[in-house]
């Protein structure tokens, strides 16, 4: 039972539709950023459920929101 001190424990990985809405982007950026090496596996993105490795994907969203940050702060300078 949850009271008013007791913190609200967040969820540490979500679907990639909740990811697309806390981060701002597409299922397709998602997509293309794992593709492309810049989420890694196990550290940014997991699989789950019994499918044998084609499950729906969960992501961690504090790990994703670090890299992009730092990753589109390298990739976009002017």
């Amino acid at each position: 039972m949850e009271t008013a001190t007791t913190p609200t424990r967040q969820r540490v990985w979500v679907t990639t539709s909740e990811a697309c809405t806390a981060l701002g982007m597409s299922r397709e950026t998602l997509r293309q950023l794992r593709l492309r090496g810049v989420l890694t596996p196990g550290k940014h993105y997991r699989r789950w459920g019994c499918t044998q490795g084609r499950g729906p994907l969960q992501w961690h969203l504090e790990n994703v929101e670090a890299t992009i940050t730092g990753w589109s702060r390298r990739h976009l300078r002017i």
